[in-house]
């Protein structure tokens, strides 16, 4: 009984020490999928009227967009955020209307949800959002089954991201 105290203060100790290691500890999820501990994650695409910029149900958390591109029918990201104690969560949210051009655009943001993680690791990550719901709208619109789209995505390093689709 008297190794209890000392017992409960290793393992207190262990668990913080632990906390900023994101290769031992689940640090990212999507929504319905539950945490993952390692590759890639997949995050979900939403549509939200108005300025999808200015939307704060996601999540409005900061983090650093490293990298975007569109590779096929996925948007794959690389992200760096403080953090590393709990699941974070990214969620590409799209407007509900595309922006009439040649080819038209779709105002998209990442909205980022730390769930109040204190921890100061600073983990980065690879996500990918599968842009099937995008098409599928895209395809109602406009009645057909190819496209292109540009993803007016802020903070976009490279600049505007297309897709395009069959």
């Amino acid at each position: 009984m008297k190794y209890l105290g000392p017992l409960w203060l290793v393992l207190a100790v262990t668990w913080a020490a632990a906390c900023g290691n994101d290769e031992d500890s689940p640090v990212s999820t999507t929504p319905d999928q539950g945490p993952f501990d390692s590759g890639q994650r997949t995050g979900n695409v939403v549509f939200s009227p108005g300025d999808v910029r200015a939307t704060t149900q996601w999540g409005t958390d900061d983090f650093e967009l490293n990298t975007a591109a569109v590779r096929g029918d996925t948007l794959a990201v690389t992200v760096s955020y403080s953090g590393g104690c709990r699941a974070h969560r990214f969620t590409l949210v799209a407007a509900e209307v595309f922006m009439e051009s040649d080819p038209v655009r779709l105002d998209v943001a990442i909205a980022h949800d730390a769930d109040g993680d204190p921890c100061e690791a600073y983990p980065t990550e690879d996500y990918h959002f599968i842009l099937d719901p995008i098409k599928a709208r895209y395809k109602v619109s406009y009645g057909t089954g190819t496209g292109t789209i540009v993803l007016g995505l802020a903070r976009a390093p490279g600049g505007p991201l297309v897709y395009e689709f069959d």
